[in-house]
């Protein structure tokens, strides 16, 4: 976005980079921008939070006043979601052998946030969650990808079917008590859930393929760097 600013400007109109990564910002030097000391993917900050999300847009705009210099400015509030919630409790999933069972226990919490919200961000695969727990305890147990889908190729359906689980698990642990930060309820899912403990040995399994489109599945797809071993 930085290198887009630079062309933008050269035709005349004035740009304001918000940029997560303030090395980025440092090095390519958009004309105007902007540093959020937010997650990435978050650069307003966290959802549902109006007052500092408009608070970034107007410190944001006001940089066009200075449309003849460049100029890099931070933003000095933190979001805060940052700041875990020690009050917070993660949905109880107790002990099992498969993650299908796992899913089956949080459901109730990820209906409960479905009525509270009136959304849901699952949905990408166009499988039922339970059918697609079915196929990551299978896809474990025999080591490779499981057909599901005629129309996408099995290693797609793997991904799709992650984003999803994750989606349903994160939206089951926003429904417990308190108001956790996101680096919480991460911490919950790959360190705590079955499903998070199988998809980190699934990936060293396949980064360990000779084939090399599964191999980059493992390497760049299923578990972020936060939560690698």
């Amino acid at each position: 976005m930085s290198a887009i600013a630079h062309w933008l400007e050269q035709a005349g109109i004035s740009t304001v980079v918000i940029g997560l990564v303030k090395l980025h910002l440092e090095k390519i030097r958009p004309p105007r921008a902007l540093w959020v000391p937010f997650e990435l993917g978050r650069p307003l900050g966290a959802p549902a939070n109006p007052q500092l999300q408009r608070a970034v847009l107007d410190k944001a705009l006001r940089l066009v006043e200075n449309s003849d210099k460049q100029c890099l400015i931070d933003f000095e509030t933190e979001d805060p979601r940052r700041i875990a919630d020690k009050d917070w409790q993660a949905p109880d999933i107790g002990t099992h052998q498969a993650i299908l069972d796992e899913v089956t226990e949080l459901k109730p919490f990820y209906q409960r946030q479905c009525v509270d919200k009136s959304r849901t961000a699952v949905g990408v695969s166009a499988i039922a969650i339970d059918e697609l727990a079915a196929l990551v305890d299978k896809t474990y147990l025999d080591n490779e990808f499981q057909p599901i889908r005629s129309d996408i190729s099995d290693r797609l359906m793997f991904r799709l079917a992650i984003d999803d689980l994750k989606a349903y698990y994160i939206e089951a642990a926003l429904a417990g008590r308190g108001n956790p930060s996101s680096r919480q309820i991460y911490d919950w899912f790959w360190k705590d859930s079955l499903l998070g403990s199988r998809l980190r040995e699934l990936r060293h399994r396949f980064m360990d393929s000779d084939n090399t489109k599964v191999a980059d599945i493992g390497l760049k797809f299923i578990v972020p760097h936060l939560w690698r071993d």
